[in-house]
């Protein structure tokens, strides 16, 4: 049963080739319509404005956009994950000012953590520095990716580290009204261009105390961390569920294939069923990340593998420039799924132990 309207859908497919590569005035729309829809208040309580239910509710509501565009499942990825950062804050600021504005689409969320990750498994430094300045706390430094940052009106989470190393570093979220806080233009990318990924800047910016999600930031990634890589999977397995009923349509006159197709089918509903029972005990992920990583990584070679049998089945007439097929946008979009941070390389060396 889809979550999402008929109206919407039909939206949605008749515009995915153009938010997939276009920075535009549709991409603008895209967080709004499907806030709209009810899609960000899905996992909330009801007593914050949520629809209630759970982490498995919300991949499969991301799973569904994947199904018609991996640019609306990114951006709503982004938009629910600092969501749900904002419902685990150490203090309620963010939940009284902007929770509804960002369950309603009026601001969009983006999840700047991809470099917190890295930093906590050793693989790069913060890119955000807390400096003291005339006897205040600044912020100073780049974020070089961050989506879903529309021009207009967001919200930004990073973590930020103390130059002088005196204090562990802290888990920040900014909002796009700041002063000294400047957004680039898009990014310019193959595909998920209407994401509005752009990088910010942080010319010494005033750091506010309410602006402080987590004083430890180690601790606070940690617990968070199965929802902000469970949410992940909803892209991959949105899009390898849309690749292999292409597949199945075509099995008829490419029987050949059979056997492929059902081995990929059979590992999507593994791989789900596993993240799934993981996130029903929620703290089983905490306690055993490597296990998530490695379904992660599992994930993307599923997708990978399901796209390719998708151009074996469709053959030919997928490749043409105007083929109303979409596999070209899809396969495009698939091979961003291995590099999205924490991307499946970084994932591998965390679990080699290099």
């Amino acid at each position: 049963m889809s979550f999402f309207s008929t109206t919407f859908i039909d939206w949605l497919d008749s515009h995915a080739q153009q938010i997939d590569q276009e920075s535009c005035d549709v991409a603008n729309q895209l967080v709004e319509r499907i806030a709209a829809e009810g899609a960000f208040r899905v996992g909330v309580p009801e007593s914050l404005g949520g629809l209630g239910g759970s982490h498995q509710d919300v991949i499969e509501v991301l799973a569904e956009l994947a199904e018609h565009s991996l640019t609306a499942a990114f951006a709503s990825w982004g938009q629910r994950t600092l969501i749900d950062n904002i419902l685990h804050a150490e203090q309620d600021y963010f939940k009284t000012h902007y929770l509804e504005k960002l369950l309603s689409g009026a601001y969009s969320g983006g999840t700047a953590l991809s470099n917190a990750v890295k930093f906590l498994s050793n693989l790069e430094e913060l890119n955000v520095q807390v400096i003291e300045k005339d006897g205040e706390y600044v912020l100073k430094g780049r974020l070089p990716w961050v989506t879903n940052v529309r021009e207009d009106h967001f919200v930004a989470i990073f973590v930020a580290g103390f130059e002088d190393q005196s204090r562990e570093p802290i888990v920040v979220a900014i909002p796009s009204e700041t002063p000294k806080l400047t957004r680039s233009q898009d990014l310019e990318f193959v595909a998920l261009q209407g994401a509005n990924t752009a990088a910010l800047t942080f010319n010494q910016v005033p750091l506010q105390e309410e602006w402080i999600i987590s004083h430890d930031a180690k601790q606070f990634l940690a617990q968070n961390r199965p929802a902000f890589l469970g949410y992940q999977f909803g892209l991959a397995f949105g899009l390898a569920k849309k690749s292999l009923s292409e597949v199945e349509a075509s099995l008829a006159k490419r029987s050949v294939l059979k056997e492929e197709w059902q081995a990929q089918k059979e590992a999507l509903a593994s791989i789900k069923t596993e993240l799934f029972d993981g996130l029903r005990d929620y703290d089983y992920f905490v306690a055993h990340p490597k296990e998530l990583f490695q379904l992660r990584i599992d994930i993307v070679d599923v997708v990978a593998q399901s796209l390719l049998l998708e151009l074996q089945a469709g053959g030919g007439r997928g490749y043409f420039s105007h083929s109303t097929s979409g596999f070209i946008r899809r396969w495009n979009e698939g091979a961003f799924l291995p590099i999205v941070s924490p991307s499946a390389v970084q994932l591998r060396h965390i679990l080699s132990g290099a």
